[in-house]
Parts: structure tokens; C-alpha cells; sequence
């Protein structure tokens, strides 16, 4: 007797121990869970709010409303083993990436990382970039759970279970019509949500909402709603060309021609990768970063004020100065429409019976500029396949393509070779981040104390190039393409550095999660014309327009956007972003998707700093042209595909 109840007692003890371990178990898989919850809400309201910039933060509670009840009803299915577990923790760490991968796209570029971004896209070194150039010590908050999920995922037994109901055939039941009456719950209130949303900004239509604008987009339907429909239309459009519309809009046509001269032959523009215009006479221990630009800008006409247009990659500034258009977010021109359908400055000068040629280092396919140039009739377009680094002074190529010093050296000699006039567009890689393209003889022994690599890499890079560009003149010089030559050279976009040492940006007082306007340098130069310094604002749009000018022309073409330089003429400068940013007179503004008594709003949101002016707003009859031109150029760039 006294053993069968010895046995019973040992029942008992291992029912409780068996119970005590499956509530520790449930007591893991609970944290879990909340963990994953938490992290998953805090990441989707931050790509919400700022970097997909949804402006209305009710949508935002609904929504993690919902998602958190749709998590909570999910719970019972994905935690209830170990490889369902697995399975939910693997979800997670991809949407964290994806998180991240937005993060870090926004900050570069200031927008969201799209479909077309990720399939037409051609990134440079990823890795490197991101952990010397985008990474910030902030980013670990958004990564600081993981440890702790990692030790609870690898703690749970694999025996573990979600406890069952007792009554399981009437919790069943009870269980089903709860989850119907919550299902009708959610629907509800996400037809209010979207009902209310709906009103607020101005499209009809769930398709002209995604064209009008993404934040509006978000605000009323969510995130992946609008990958979805991005994909969808990707789809639609390639299979549906339509055509420009024949009404362009309307700008000031004159030009001055104040700088006309008679005995310009030859037009070479040369587009520098990644030149800041604060690098212009900047010094290190006594050395200057680019000597050569330095000189060059006491004999030219030179612009301090001049900002990129760097929506997309570097392609943005080309086709913005080629065509004197604005490029838009989510669209790589030379890919995705038909250069032939826009004028340009190569149309315009192959018309004046000049030779045009385009030269860049890298593989002809790159950013799909062998197709862009061919459509804008390029008469030449000489590519990586028509340079050898292997007989270069230099000696060295990259995946970027041959250095520069190579680069301009050898491009002489097409130069030399070309029917006059000539139009020659160069692009340069020797400089791209993360700045370390420039070859090991050329570090300067004055920046070898600069802690941080990015900067100091990128002091060398820039004085690479600026050497290489000393030679091209003086080699131009020797081949007598000097005098009758006339000079554009500007930047395609800043260095984008933030560090300690140095700073790329910094000019601005923004509010909010906007991209301060990147502010490049353009010389503009020929023998004959006296040095200037201009103070006009500006961007690439306007270059195209102003060389015109110089050439005596008396008008610009109607299709050109830009307006002269040389005009003193104030008109506000447009960076087409998701949410379409305008620089006024030192003040910047954001076109909301919000609209207010039926009319758009521009809000200020920022200023350069040392120059804010409160009661500076932009006038009535800008604003209707800003409207014009934003809604043209989505028209057109969105629906002008190439087959």
C-alpha cells in the first residue's frame, strides 16, 4: 500500500513539474511575442511617419490598431511550435531588413526604396557604403531586441505547444464567432479610416491616388497596398505606351545674350562625380582639395548657389541638364521612357550641325545610358570598351570603370580626331562613394591625420580628379582646343558626407525628415569672357538653358523648363521627391499632399540657415506654375514609356 501511494506521489510531482515547465515555456513564448510586436509596431509607424511621410497620424493609429489585433489572432497559429516559431521569427528579421533598406535609401536619397529602385537599380558596394556613409549609431534602437529574441527562440523546447482548450469543441465554437465578430470589427473601421483619408486629399480613384502621391497613398490604403500597386502598374504600363501630350508648359522664353561670343567652336561639359561645393578652396593642414578648380574659378563665371537634381542615382543630373527637364521619384529615364520624345541640347546643337559625342568611363550599358544617348542622338557615345586602363599612365579600371586621369588622356585623342564644332559631354567615376577609387600614389601626405577613411578618402579622390582635370586643359592646351573651346563643368550631385571633419551639407534649418537641397559648384568658362561670381540660385535644369545663352541664342525652346542663369530672374527652384520640395528665395517649402479649401498647400519647412524669413511666402502665380510643372512632369514621365 505504502508503494502505491509512493507512486501516485511520484505521479503528482512529475504533473507538476510538467506544468511548471510548460508555464515557464508559455511564459517565454508570451515574450516573444510582445517583443515581436512591439519591434514590428515602433518599425511601421517610423516608416509611416517619416520615411513614407503619411501627414495623418489618425490613419496611422487605425492602422496599428489592426495590426496589432491581427497579430493578436495570428499569435495561436505562429507560436504554436518551434518551427512555426522559427518560421515568425524569419518573417520578422526580412521585414526588418526591409526596414532598414528603407532607412538608409531614405537617407541618401530622401525617398522610399521602390519596386523600380530595386529592379532597375545598379548600386555601388552596398555594404561598404552603408557602414561608412549611412550607418548611424541611432540605427541600433531599431535593432536592440534581437539578442533578447534570439535567446528566447533558442530557450523554448522544442516540445513546446500552445495549451489546449478543456472544453475544446465549445471553445471552438465560441472561439470562431468571436474571430468573425472582430473580422467584421476591422472592416468597419478600416472602411471609416479609408473613407475619412479619402477625403482629405485630392484624387479620384484609387490609381490617380498613387499618382498624385505617395504619402497620400499610405495615409489611405498602407504600405504594402502600395507596393502592390506599384508592381501592378509597372505591369499595366509596359504594355500601354501612350504619347507626350502636345501641351507644354508655359515659361519665361528670353535669354540675354549678354555673354554671346562669336568664337565658340567646341562645347565640352563635364559632369564631376560627387563634387560638393563647399570642397571649392576648402584646405586641410595648409593643402587645398582641389587647387586646379580653385584657379579655374577666378577665370570663370562661377555659381555658388546651384543644387543637384539627385532623386534617383546620377543619371538625374544628365537628364536634367540634356533636356532641361525635372526628373521625378520612382523613374530611371534612360530605362523607363523614350528619350527620343524629348528635345534636348544634343537635338538642338546636332541641328546646328555640331558633332556630339558623350564619353564615360564605365560600361556603356551602365544606368542604361547606351539606350538614353542613342534615342537623344548622340552622334557617339564613347564608352568603357573604348578606353584600356592596361595602356594608361594610370594603369588602373575598377567595376566603376577606368580612372579618370586615363579617362580624359585617351579621350583627347577622340577629340583631336572630331569634326568641328563639337559638342563632348563627359561623365566621371573616379570620385564615387566610398571615395576610394583614387590610386594609392596619389594619397596626399597632408590628409593621412584624418581619423575618419570617408573623408580622408574622399580628400584624395577629389584631388585625384582635380589633377586628372589639370592635365585634360593642359593637354587640350598643347592640341590648340583651348581658345575657341567654351567650358561647362558642374557636379551630379554632393559627397553626402556628414562626419565630424567634414560635412558636405549642413546649410539648412529643416524641420521634419527632408533632404537638404544639395548645393554643387558650376564654372562656366571661356578665355574671353572677365571672371564672375554669380549668386543666382539654380539647379541642372538650368544649365542647358543658360549655355544657350552664351551661344546667342535669342530664345530658349519651349520644351525647356529651366531658365537662363544669366537672367536676373528669381524664379523658386523644384526637386520633384515624393514629396515635391521648393527653394525660394533661401526658404524652403514642401508641396503637402494635403489639400486645404480645395487648394494645395506649401508649407514651409525650412530655411538656409542665417537667412529665415517668416513672412516670405511663395506668390499665387508661382504656386499655379509649380502645379503645372509637378503635375506635367509625373504625367509625362510615368506614361511615356519605351517599348
Amino acid at each position: 500500500m505504502g508503494f502505491i501511494n509512493y507512486q501516485i506521489y511520484l505521479e503528482k510531482q512529475g504533473e507538476r513539474t510538467k506544468m511548471k515547465f510548460a508555464d515557464k515555456e508559455d511564459t517565454k513564448t508570451r515574450l516573444l511575442f510582445v517583443s515581436i510586436l512591439l519591434g514590428f509596431i515602433i518599425k511601421y509607424s517610423y516608416l509611416y511617419y517619416y520615411i513614407f511621410q503619411s501627414p495623418l497620424i489618425s490613419s496611422l493609429i487605425i492602422k496599428n490598431i489592426i495590426n496589432i489585433t491581427l497579430l493578436l489572432l495570428a499569435s495561436s497559429f505562429l507560436f504554436k511550435n518551434k518551427k512555426r516559431i522559427y518560421f515568425t521569427v524569419f518573417i520578422y528579421l526580412l521585414f526588418t531588413l526591409f526596414f532598414f533598406a528603407n532607412l538608409w535609401y531614405n537617407r541618401y536619397f530622401g525617398n522610399y526604396l521602390s519596386i523600380t529602385d530595386i529592379t532597375m537599380g545598379q548600386g555601388i558596394r552596398p555594404i561598404k557604403v552603408i557602414f561608412f556613409q549611412l550607418y548611424s549609431y541611432f540605427d541600433l534602437l531599431f535593432f536592440i531586441e534581437f539578442p533578447f529574441l534570439i535567446y528566447l527562440v533558442f530557450s523554448i523546447s522544442n516540445n513546446t505547444k500552445v495549451k489546449e482548450n478543456p472544453k475544446k469543441d465549445e471553445g471552438k465554437l465560441r472561439f470562431n464567432k468571436n474571430i468573425i465578430i472582430i473580422f467584421l470589427f476591422i472592416i468597419i473601421i478600416l472602411g471609416i479610416q479609408i473613407s475619412y483619408s479619402s477625403s482629405v486629399f485630392k484624387a479620384d480613384g484609387f490609381l490617380s491616388l498613387f499618382d498624385y502621391s505617395t504619402p497620400a497613398f499610405v495615409s489611405v490604403y498602407g504600405i504594402t497596398p502600395l507596393y502592390i500597386t506599384e508592381y501592378r502598374l509597372l505591369k499595366i504600363r509596359e504594355k500601354n505606351i501612350v504619347d507626350v501630350k502636345d501641351d507644354k508648359i508655359e515659361t519665361d522664353k528670353k535669354l540675354t545674350g549678354e555673354y554671346t561670343a562669336k568664337n565658340i567652336e567646341n562645347i565640352v561639359v563635364i559632369q564631376l562625380e560627387s563634387l560638393d561645393e563647399k570642397i571649392i578652396n576648402f584646405e586641410h593642414n595648409g593643402k587645398e582639395i582641389t587647387p586646379f578648380l580653385n584657379k579655374l574659378k577666378e577665370k570663370s563665371l562661377y555659381f555658388n548657389d546651384i543644387y543637384a537634381q539627385h532623386i534617383n542615382g546620377s543619371f538625374d543630373a544628365e537628364f536634367s541638364f540634356l533636356t532641361s527637364l525635372y526628373p521625378i521619384n520612382r523613374n530611371y529615364a534612360f530605362k523607363t521612357n523614350d528619350m527620343a520624345e524629348f528635345n534636348s541640347i544634343v537635338k538642338i546643337l546636332n541641328e546646328k550641325n555640331y558633332q556630339t559625342f558623350a564619353f564615360h568611363g564605365n560600361e556603356e550599358k551602365f544606368f542604361y545610358r547606351d539606350k538614353g544617348y542613342l534615342e537623344m542622338e548622340f552622334d557617339e557615345f564613347y564608352s568603357r570598351s573604348d578606353f584600356s586602363a592596361s595602356s594608361g599612365e594610370i594603369g588602373e579600371d575598377t567595376y566603376l570603370g577606368i580612372n579618370d586621369y586615363d579617362f580624359f588622356k585617351q579621350s583627347i585623342n577622340y577629340l583631336e580626331d572630331a569634326k568641328k564644332p563639337f559638342f563632348a559631354f563627359f561623365i566621371t567615376v573616379s570620385s564615387h562613394t566610398p571615395f576610394d577609387f583614387y590610386p594609392e600614389e596619389y594619397e596626399i601626405d597632408e590628409y593621412q591625420n584624418i581619423k575618419n577613411p570617408l573623408v580622408k578618402n574622399y580628400f584624395n579622390s577629389m584631388y585625384f580628379v582635380d589633377s586628372s582635370l589639370k592635365m585634360f586643359f593642359e593637354e587640350l592646351e598643347k592640341k590648340e582646343l583651348i581658345d575657341n573651346t567654351l567650358f561647362v563643368i558642374y557636379s551630379d550631385h554632393t559627397a553626402d558626407i556628414n562626419k565630424a571633419e567634414y560635412n558636405s551639407g549642413d546649410n539648412y534649418k529643416i524641420n521634419g525628415n527632408i533632404k537638404e537641397p544639395e548645393n554643387i559648384p558650376l564654372f562656366i568658362y571661356y578665355p574671353e569672357f572677365e571672371s564672375r561670381e554669380y549668386l543666382k540660385t539654380g539647379s541642372h535644369t538650368d544649365i542647358a538653358p543658360t549655355l544657350l545663352d552664351i551661344l546667342g541664342h535669342q530664345e530658349k525652346p519651349k520644351e525647356f523648363l529651366g531658365v537662363s542663369l544669366l537672367r536676373d530672374l528669381e524664379n523658386p527652384v523644384l526637386f520633384l521627391h515624393e514629396i515635391p520640395q521648393i527653394l525660394y528665395k533661401d526658404q524652403l517649402f514642401a508641396k503637402m499632399p494635403v489639400q486645404k479649401d480645395n487648394e494645395a498647400v506649401f508649407e514651409k519647412i525650412g530655411h538656409k540657415k542665417a537667412e529665415e524669413n517668416e513672412s516670405l511666402l511663395l506668390p499665387d502665380a508661382q504656386k499655379e506654375r509649380l502645379l503645372q510643372i509637378i503635375n506635367f512632369m509625373r504625367e509625362v514621365m510615368n506614361k511615356i514609356l519605351s517599348t
